[in-house]
């Protein structure tokens, strides 16, 4: 029971982990987005003449896209993409600092023997020889069910399929018949594991950098 208790008590921490890490870039992310949006309408009002702020928005894009077609073409792509970007770093970055600290901290009391497990079942009820793409979509598919169903904690489910669905099975020499399944697939899966370990927030940054040197293009520079 304490371990149980133990166990709960980690896994109740990886949460915070990941919702802290989320919300950071998160935060960084719409605080970025709002401050250049605001900043290159008004480069772009200012740069092309008050009467454009009477037009509509759609009169207003086209007018500033013709006038600055790469520095507003840019601009705007950012800002759409910027929903889209933020949730995907954030969810990913997330991820890595909580696999991290799964890693570092429980590999042999929580993560090798759950996958010890998962594997050892889903050999047990589906010995199927891995031989061509269909198969390996299947064994991915079933093996992805095998560590759902082992298991009640909602973030090492996550982790697991997570890093799973990063291991392309194609890849894998499953065929081969001197191959032990649950060697070659516990080997590689632990190595994604240590590969996901590795929280960087660098390309978020990249694109936040992005958003700003937008903005300088459109403010000195006419194209």
């Amino acid at each position: 029971m304490n371990t149980i208790t133990t166990h709960l008590k980690y896994f109740s921490k990886l949460s915070g982990v990941f919702i802290f890490s989320l919300l950071k870039i998160y935060a960084i992310g719409i605080l970025s987005t709002v401050i250049t949006f605001t900043l290159g309408i008004y480069i772009l009002a200012e740069s092309l003449g008050a009467s454009l702020g009477h037009s509509g928005a759609f009169a207003f894009l086209i007018a500033t896209v013709m006038a600055k077609p790469f520095s507003a073409g840019l601009f705007y792509l950012l800002m759409i993409a910027a929903p889209f970007c933020i949730a995907i770093f954030s969810t990913k970055y997330g991820m890595s600092r909580i696999i991290s600290r799964l890693v570092q901290d429980h590999s042999k009391t929580i993560l090798i023997p759950f996958i010890d497990k998962a594997v050892e079942k889903f050999k047990n009820n589906q010995p199927i020889v891995v031989k061509n793409s269909a198969d390996y979509a299947l064994a991915k598919t079933r093996l992805l069910n095998e560590f759902k169903n082992n298991s009640e904690n909602k973030i090492l489910k996550r982790i697991l399929s997570y890093a799973l669905n990063k291991v392309k099975f194609d890849e894998l020499n499953l065929g081969d018949e001197n191959t032990n399944f649950d060697d070659i697939i516990k080997t590689t899966l632990i190595e994604k594991l240590h590969e996901l370990a590795e929280p960087s927030a660098m390309l978020f940054y990249i694109y936040i950098g992005l958003q700003w040197l937008s903005l300088i293009l459109m403010y000195f520079l006419n194209i």
